[in-house]
């Protein structure tokens, strides 16, 4: 019940003014300067093309009017076979006539040509006259194409009356356009209004020619202007009136147990009787779906390596929360602030590409459906607004799996954008609500979301371990300041790292393991020798040794074992991602320095080997794996001369394999025998394209370089062998 009187707004009825008042804005229109000239130089065609087929019949009158009347020759040309063969036959059945010729057209034509036969000029007024239907016949089938009827009235129109219609045809055409022309005008109201036009005041047979004509030159000229449309419709509605009605007091609003309807709580509300409290319905759905999608991230933390094929850490954890929270606020304040019209500018698809890029298609769809779900708690949608968006979204995500470049993220943009207009049209259709200047919406937003993720990804690199594939592109270029002093201050280790880097890039292509993240990886994992490159054996160059000067071999460990830790602090000063900072450890794990711990054992019997290992951790990922074997391999393959056999190589391959293995050192690498199996073939491949044999020309060679150091020395068997073996068991290996 009422308890005061008080004027309030009916909401319902306002509402229902505003939707008359929308209904009642009318649709409007651009001029379209193009369809325009369009027109114009369509007309001029249809003229230059009739005037062509008007030369090919020839000029009238073909004969004398003396001999055949001028309406006769012009009726005789177009007439159908059957008739003039009735008028032949009964020209021939006729024996007397007089000298004065028949008012009747149709006694006139027998008479006529009678005459003819009679003065001996019928034979060749004949053979003219079938010339002169032939060209008749050609003329009028090329105009049929063009002009489905009126092809007769444009061929026989006299001169005077065609050229009266071409200059009525140019002022009628301009006339009608300067009235606009709307597309979609029935075929009988735009004949009437070319026939309207003031300018065609001709004879009946100009007429029906310039209607021919007018009518195919005639394009619309008038476009829709939705969103000048749109802008009227808004100001139309917000100049609507609230409609206002007296509540008198004692009035009862609502009976108990009614249901309220909106008009009868904003009454309510106005006059302050509501209460407002939470709704705990929609906080339980949105708790639960928080917690499953913590539930979901927890088992990407625990079992992501074996369906997300990557472990996910606190930085990727941030990473995710940062993009979800950033699509989250931006789609509230879109959908739930601006309304369904701000709607299809929603970066759903954004995420997918943005956690796509760092963490593939798996982790990125995901991520998605989950995120989604959650947009549509917090905003009120209808399918039809929403569907457009999630299927883009789904779209972005599945096929943005760790892309290479940055135009592989612009071209899944150009599909989502289709993806989401083409799903709104298919929806939007079938509902009966389609907006046309929504479905270019939906594509700007596509291509919105693909800006967004270009924008973001460079600044979410700083905080998520997994760089993107572009990334690490980026810090492979030779150019980077520690990869450009790794060549200078050790280029013996450079060429070493690239061979390792063929190695492991290769084998991990082989695995299906990420090759953009191998590669650079290895370019970065020995930089530590950088520090002191003189103290590693390929960077001496023909120079003593110092570990030999040293004697020192836990000094020389020490010195071997720092190309590790100074590794990572050169990579945290040059900001390298903590991905590319795990090569550095990893790829040595903690395996023994097997060299100086037999010196050391030569000296001190009771060294504990654990002094001379690395200090680790092991390979944590596949990719640190492949690494870390290529790298044992490379010294070992080295060392081999041209002359070893397929099957030495092979098998020196499998023990150094067999040696980690037994080692622990793939413990935690997730790798097993059958990938072991699959590497040794690729890794030996890779080796004989790398050290392919020549043919050699000692006598030329002598001539070129007196030296002789042009020519191959064979390899010395024993040093092969001892090189091998050291290899192969881990003991007394040169350090590296």
């Amino acid at each position: 019940m009422v308890p005061y009187t008080a004027k309030v707004v009916d909401v319902e009825a306002t509402k229902r003014a505003m939707e008359v008042a929308r209904k009642d804005v009318p649709l409007l229109y651009r001029v379209d300067a193009q369809a325009t000239l369009r027109s114009k130089k369509k007309l001029a065609e249809l003229i230059s093309f009739s005037d062509r087929a008007r030369l090919q019949v020839g000029v009238v009158p073909y004969f004398s009017t003396s001999w055949v009347s001028l309406d006769l020759q012009i009726y005789l040309r177009a007439c159908s076979e059957k008739t003039l063969r009735q008028i032949e036959v009964s020209a021939g059945k006729l024996v007397s006539r007089s000298n004065i010729a028949p008012t009747d057209f149709r006694d006139r034509q027998v008479w006529e040509l009678a005459r003819l036969r009679a003065e001996n000029q019928y034979n060749s007024f004949s053979q003219k006259l079938t010339e002169i239907r032939a060209d008749y016949r050609r003329a009028q089938l090329s105009l049929e194409p063009v002009f489905t009827n009126g092809t007769k009235s444009i061929l026989g129109l006299s001169e005077p009356e065609w050229q009266q219609t071409r200059s009525l045809s140019h002022k009628a055409l301009i006339e009608i356009l300067a009235g606009g022309l709307v597309p979609g005008l029935p075929a009988e109201m735009r004949l009437n209004r070319i026939r309207d036009r003031k300018a065609i005041t001709a004879s009946p047979e100009s007429l029906i020619v310039a209607e021919v004509i007018l009518d195919r030159a005639l394009f619309p000229n008038l476009k829709p202007d939705h969103l000048a449309t749109e802008q009227m419709t808004t100001q139309v509605v917000k100049s609507v009136e609230p409609q206002i009605i007296t509540l008198a007091a004692g009035t009862i609003l609502v009976k108990a147990g009614d249901r309220l309807g909106e008009r009868e709580f904003a009454f309510l509300d106005t006059l302050g009787l509501t209460q407002r409290r939470l709704n705990i319905t929609a906080i339980s759905l949105v708790l639960v779906g928080v917690a499953g999608g913590m539930f979901v991230v927890w088992l990407a933390i625990a079992y992501g390596s074996k369906w997300l094929k990557m472990r996910l850490r606190l930085p990727d954890l941030a990473t995710i929360a940062v993009v979800a929270i950033g699509v989250t606020i931006t789609g509230v304040t879109l959908g739930g602030n601006l309304g369904l019209a701000a709607l299809p500018f929603i970066p759903l698809a954004a995420a997918g590409m943005i956690l796509g890029s760092f963490y593939g298609n798996r982790v990125a769809t995901l991520s998605t459906l989950i995120l989604g779900f959650w947009l549509w708690l917090g905003i009120e949608l209808t399918a039809t607004a929403y569907l457009p968006i999630i299927l883009g979204a789904i779209v972005a995500a599945v096929f943005t799996n760790r892309p290479q470049t940055r135009s592989q993220l612009a071209m899944i943009g150009l599909l989502v954008a289709a993806v989401q207009a083409i799903s709104y049209l298919i929806l939007a259709s079938f509902s009966g609500n389609l907006v046309t200047l929504a479905i270019i919406y939906y594509a700007t937003g596509g291509l919105i979301s693909s800006m967004v993720a270009l924008g973001a990804i460079p600044y979410l690199e700083q905080l998520s371990y997994y760089p993107t594939p572009i990334r690490l592109a980026e810090l492979a270029n030779l150019d980077r300041p520690l990869l450009r002093r790794l060549v200078t201050e050790a280029p013996g280790t450079f060429q070493h790292t690239l061979f390792v880097a063929n190695l492991a890039e290769a084998g991990a292509r082989e695995l299906g393991a990420d090759t953009a993240l191998v590669r650079t990886g290895t370019l970065y994992h020995d930089v530590g020798k950088t520090l002191k490159p003189e103290y590693f054996i390929e960077n001496q160059m023909g120079q003593s040794n110092p570990h030999d000067l040293m004697d020192d071999p836990w000094h020389s460990a020490t010195i071997i074992k720092e190309h590790v830790s100074g590794g990572l602090k050169l990579a945290q000063k040059y900001r390298l991602p903590l991905l590319l900072q795990a090569f550095i450890p990893e790829h040595q794990g903690t395996i023994a320095i097997s060299y100086f711990y037999y010196k050391a054992k030569e000296k001190l019997p009771e060294v504990h080997e654990d002094e001379f290992r690395y200090p680790g951790p092991i390979p944590q990922s596949r990719e640190t794996a492949i690494v870390m074997l290529a790298d044992a391999c490379e010294a070992a393959l080295r060392s081999l001369g041209n002359d070893t056999s397929l099957e030495q190589s092979v098998e020196m391959v499998n023990r150094i394999f067999q040696k980690r293995w037994d080692d622990r050192q793939l413990l935690d690498s997730e790798l097993t025998q059958s990938d072991l199996e699959r590497l040794a073939p690729v890794f030996i491949r890779v080796w004989q394209q790398h050290n392919h044999g020549r043919i050699k020309y000692p006598a030329l060679v002598q001539k070129l370089d007196p030296t002789g150091s042009a020519i191959p020395e064979r390899a010395d068997p024993t040093k092969t062998e001892f090189r091998a073996e050291v290899a192969a068991t881990g003991k007394l290996q040169a350090p590296l």
